[in-house]
């Protein structure tokens, strides 16, 4: 069974179902990813969340819905002074999001912190895949930062491939230039990146998917996916590139975990031995299943009925 650490903050979601009438669930791009990518190959992956949470009511349901997810929480650490972050989802009419954050005090941000007092190297080894994002490195203080990569690069030395999705909000960074200096930093530390074409052209300038593929070759990355929405993905792997196409939606109503759930859907697809392009194949249909369905992570139910129209073995 393949070894999977997750890293990043989970937080308590409240999307609209009508006028002032919220739904509470659970939901973070990170944990979005870990949940599509075990329930994608639930028997062939053991995905462990590392993060922190509180100590109160709240932070003990959401240690009850990874378990209930199958994630493994025993990466999840308990503050004793912060809790989750909380987030509320507004959408509209065409199935574009507004945000609204409660998370200035969120415990994931001292998950780093708890780990150096109470975890080791050795609770995340053996492992196969390291993954973490932008945002988990932007709630982090500066010295936590610094420490995760001093962790990354100890994984990697231990044979740990890398999995890095840049996931930029410009609101969690006090200057672009800090976190350009961070995802550069990133970058050169990561076997496989997932990048969106839209991120890039706000942070860096670029104009096509070529142009983030040729960056982050410069920067050593060996496996790159470069989501670009509807134009679907430019792709390259084995000092080859190749296109992807997305798959049609039928009804967009809500875009939120588009990128996340392809991302799941991808990592799942390589770690079941799937080429990249037959991995990106099953991720951009997963991804265009979740975004015809309200809030992040969809039912149970609601995944079953993907799942048995389109799994792993479909793009074997």
């Amino acid at each position: 069974m393949k070894q999977v650490i997750i890293f990043g903050e989970c937080m308590v979601e409240l999307f609209q179902l009508v006028d002032n009438v919220y739904h509470q669930a659970f939901a973070g791009d990170v944990y979005n990813t870990a949940v599509y990518c075990k329930r994608s190959a639930a028997q062939q992956l053991n995905l462990k969340f590392l993060s922190a949470v509180g100590t109160d009511l709240v932070s003990d349901k959401l240690i009850a819905q990874l378990e209930q997810e199958k994630l493994d929480s025993s990466l999840v650490f308990r503050s004793k002074t912060a809790r989750p972050g909380l987030y509320m989802i507004n959408t509209d009419c065409f199935g574009e999001r507004s945000f609204v954050y409660w998370r200035d005090s969120s415990a994931a941000k001292q998950s780093l912190a708890l780990f150096r007092q109470q975890g080791s190297l050795a609770q995340l080894l053996p492992a196969d895949v390291f993954y973490f994002s932008g945002i988990s490195l932007a709630i982090l203080s500066p010295e936590d930062r610094t420490y995760l990569f001093d962790l990354i690069k100890e994984l990697k030395q231990s044979g740990v491939q890398i999995v890095f999705d840049p996931n930029y909000r410009p609101a969690l960074w006090p200057d672009a230039d800090l976190c350009r200096a961070n995802f550069d930093k990133a970058y050169a530390l990561s076997d496989l990146a997932l990048p969106g074409l839209d991120d890039h052209k706000v942070l860096y300038g670029s104009a096509t998917a070529a142009d983030v593929l040729a960056q982050l070759q410069q920067l050593g990355v060996k496996e790159i996916i470069v989501k670009n929405g509807p134009a679907g993905v430019l792709g390259y792997s084995d000092g080859k590139s190749f296109q992807s196409p997305a798959v049609p939606v039928k009804k967009v109503i809500d875009t939120t975990a588009a990128g996340d759930s392809f991302n799941g859907g991808y990592l799942s697809g390589r770690l079941n031995g799937l080429s990249p392009l037959a991995s990106c194949q099953y991720a951009a249909a997963l991804a265009s299943f979740v975004v015809e369905h309200t809030g992040a992570i969809v039912t149970k139910e609601q995944f079953r009925s993907f799942s048995g129209r389109f799994n792993l073995s479909t793009f074997s």
